[in-house]
């Protein structure tokens, strides 16, 4: 579940009892985040006691990860998912920018491995959350051992497609209708579940992975919403995760 911070900042329960590792999902009240840097940095600042660079992704909707090897780089072009191994002495933060999007982050406590994901329809349709447990397990990781949250992002109720996409996530996941649902109306599609699925599907126990139904376009007063929102009150949060 996802608890709220006096800093306005979410926080999964699962990710909380880490040790070294911070993280948190922004709402609304803290601002957009991805086109103003001074929001990011009173939000870093709640994290870290000295100064840290925010590494982001470009987040092009697809289905691509990267190594993040070097903490001075603090963006990756072309991917929508970013994993990093810690260094002893380093601090480093990872961030994904969404607005109904699903953010994921992801830890392994053991092998000390971090990583933040934007699941889009496309991106999950080109297992992001598959590649990024793949990229973890090079690491020295085990799915086993993996912890991840699913951060607010449209629900199931709220998010209607046309009949092709439907189609394509009905042709990857079967007829699963907790992630693809037909009503007399529309088709609707649970990307947080289809993601959870992909988790389960790597090897992520269950009882390993922080799924709450959040949803940004029913909670618009709370969360910045990519349908909800006019092009005046539009913005996007950031969910970030870090060593420290």
């Amino acid at each position: 579940m996802l608890s709220k911070t006096k800093s306005e900042v979410y926080q999964s329960t699962l990710l909380s009892s880490i040790s070294g590792v911070v993280h948190g999902y922004t709402d609304r009240i803290l601002g957009d985040m991805k086109k103003n840097p001074q929001n990011r940095q009173k939000v870093l600042d709640g994290f870290f006691s000295e100064k840290v660079k925010l590494i982001t992704a470009e987040q092009v909707h697809g289905g691509g990860v990267a190594l993040v090897n070097d903490a001075t780089v603090s963006y990756f072009p072309g991917v929508d998912g970013l994993v990093y191994k810690h260094k002893s002495g380093e601090v480093v933060a990872l961030g994904v920018f969404v607005a109904d999007c699903v953010p994921m982050l992801l830890v392994d406590p053991k092998a000390e491995i971090i990583a933040a994901v934007h699941a889009g329809w496309k991106g999950t349709l080109l297992d992001i959350t598959s590649k990024t447990v793949c990229l973890m397990k090079s690491l020295g990781g085990l799915p086993r051992d993996i912890v991840a949250s699913i951060g607010p992002h449209i629900g199931m109720c709220c998010y209607d497609v046309g009949e092709e996409r439907a189609k394509m996530f009905q042709k990857a996941f079967g007829n699963d209708r907790k992630i693809v649902s037909i009503t007399e109306r529309a088709w609707h599609l649970d990307l947080g579940m289809a993601n959870r699925k992909q988790l389960l599907d790597s090897g992520v126990l269950i009882e390993h992975i922080d799924a709450p139904p959040v949803c940004t376009s029913c909670l618009n007063n709370k969360f910045f919403s990519y349908r909800k929102d006019s092009s005046e009150t539009f913005g996007e949060m950031l969910g970030l995760i870090g060593y420290r």
